[in-house]
């Protein structure tokens, strides 16, 4: 299985995919673009979306130059409020639907029903595998990208490639120990396929083509009420960050979003997306991704194959590192009362074991650690502590400490021995994450754009730009915090 997936670059299935979307990147508004020549399958699709009753003025399918297929404005522009699109749950592929059908029934038992990301593979799967005169939907399956198209996905990358790019980086370890799972996961499902042969055609049903649709899954489905549906259309939309349209469920034929539950109740559903912004006729309409609230650059590359922004500045902005800070040690006197507060707080059960941390390059980034850290190291016993602080470690001591006092009183620094120890910790963990990355002045030239010299434009070198991106990024954080807490530190020890 291993070796099958390591060619996970090209889908050892029929290749039907040439007009995909093959870069979906930006930041901020492109203005409109004279189209490319529109392939042919393009038209189909069109055609298919008429012949569903999808038939929006207000934005359309185009393929434009270094884009490939996206969403555009129709020819009569929009304007902010209207409702651009809006596309039944008849036609998604969801995991509901293909859990009752014979691929979901053949799979039962080794892929648990709520299992979005596997069943929707799965559905993928089965849908190419009915070919064009057998598969409603073959114009949207056809417009899908081939494994090749998705350069920027690591989990399709060879594992020799991805070690040597990613070495390092938190991205490495993400990336294989997913790989490990979704193959294990399909030898699981590779036992019943020679039970129902008719089901799974082992031309499309093989361990590459299990990889590639997690990869379409993965950089295309959108969440929908509680499910991840496929959603024909809105999945041509591109990213830019802070993007102003938004994505809703609605009903279908009755235009725009619902703002409660009982509005769909009996009817279908139907996924909308609202202009936020009005657009020229030809202009690209973008959605967030998620980047301006949340998402890391690592978790862009992952997720969707690309890494944001176009220079230095924007990739470090972009930028974080997951890291795991140990909380209050097994050996700690006061675990009992410690756990006991963070549970009357509402944290998770093991919460003081350790927090994974997003670490990003901000001020309130690089402290959020801080006060777990320093419930980890309090005592009653501290002679540091500040009055208030100390009467509140010896209250929790003796199991009479107010959880909300004591958790606000932490949120800031409560003594130079608790701050030193944290201090220390922190940058140890830190400290060890930039020694196994490369140094800055050898990733930014690898990250530079296309500069059209030999060997730019190959796959390969657009692999070298994500991953050396999202290495600056992890930098960046981590030496962040690093000079928050070596400031801390000296002024500690003052």
């Amino acid at each position: 299985l291993l070796s099958t997936a390591a060619v996970a670059y090209s889908l050892d299935a029929p290749r039907h995919f040439v007009a995909a979307v093959s870069a979906r990147h930006a930041r901020g508004t492109v203005a409109s673009a004279a189209p490319a020549a529109a392939p042919p399958e393009l038209a189909s699709f069109r055609a298919w979306l008429s012949e569903s009753g999808i038939a929006s003025e207000a934005v359309e399918p185009a393929k434009l130059p270094g884009w490939g297929v996206c969403l555009v404005a129709g020819p009569d522009g929009v304007a902010q409020g209207d409702t651009l699109l809006s596309i039944p749950t008849a036609l998604h592929l969801t995991p509901s639907s293909v859990a009752a059908g014979p691929v979901g029934a053949a799979v039962a038992r080794v892929v648990p029903s709520d299992d979005h990301s596997a069943l929707l593979a799965l559905g993928l799967l089965e849908q190419l595998s009915r070919g064009e005169a057998n598969c409603s939907s073959w114009p949207y399956i056809e417009l899908l990208p081939s494994g090749d198209e998705m350069v920027g996905m690591p989990l399709l990358w060879a594992d020799e490639e991805r070690a040597q790019l990613l070495s390092g980086s938190h991205l490495e370890g993400c990336v294989a120990q997913a790989r490990q799972q979704l193959l294990e996961q399909w030898a699981a499902v590779e036992a019943v396929l020679p039970a129902h042969a008719e089901v799974f055609p082992r031309s499309v049903f093989n361990a590459a083509g299990y990889l590639w649709a997690h990869a379409v899954v993965l950089s295309r489905a959108l969440p929908f009420g509680e499910e991840l549906h496929l959603i024909p259309l809105l999945d041509l939309a591109n990213h830019a960050a802070g993007s102003p349209h938004a994505c809703s469920i609605g009903v279908s034929g009755e235009g725009g979003a619902v703002s409660e539950a009982w509005q769909v109740e009996g009817k279908e559903a139907a996924a909308v997306l609202t202009a936020g912004a009005a657009a020229a006729a030809g202009e690209q309409v973008f959605i967030d991704y998620g980047e301006a609230g949340w998402r890391s650059s690592w978790e862009m590359l992952y997720t969707y194959g690309f890494v944001p922004g176009s220079s230095v500045e924007e990739w470090i902005a972009a930028g974080g590192r997951p890291l795991f800070f140990d909380g209050v040690s097994p050996s700690d006197e006061l675990l009992p009362q410690k756990r006991a507060l963070l549970a009357a707080l509402g944290a998770s059960e093991g919460a003081a074991d350790g927090q994974w941390l997003d670490l990003k390059p901000t001020a309130d980034q690089c402290v959020a650690m801080a006060p777990l850290l320093r419930l980890a190291n309090l005592s009653p016993g501290d002679a540091s502590l500040e009055e208030g602080v100390r009467r509140l470690a010896e209250a929790l001591a003796e199991w009479r400490a107010d959880p909300t006092a004591l958790w606000s009183a932490l949120q800031r620094p409560v003594g130079a021995a608790v701050e030193a120890k944290v201090a220390e910790q922190v940058l140890s963990v830190c400290e060890e994450a930039l020694a196994a990355l490369p140094p800055a002045d050898e990733l930014a030239p690898r990250a530079k754009p296309d500069q059209g010299l030999p060997g730019d434009g190959t796959a390969e070198a657009e692999r070298a730009r994500c991953a050396a991106r999202v290495m600056l990024g992890e930098r960046s954080a981590l030496e962040a915090c690093v000079s928050v807490w070596e400031k801390v530190r000296a002024a500690a020890a003052a």
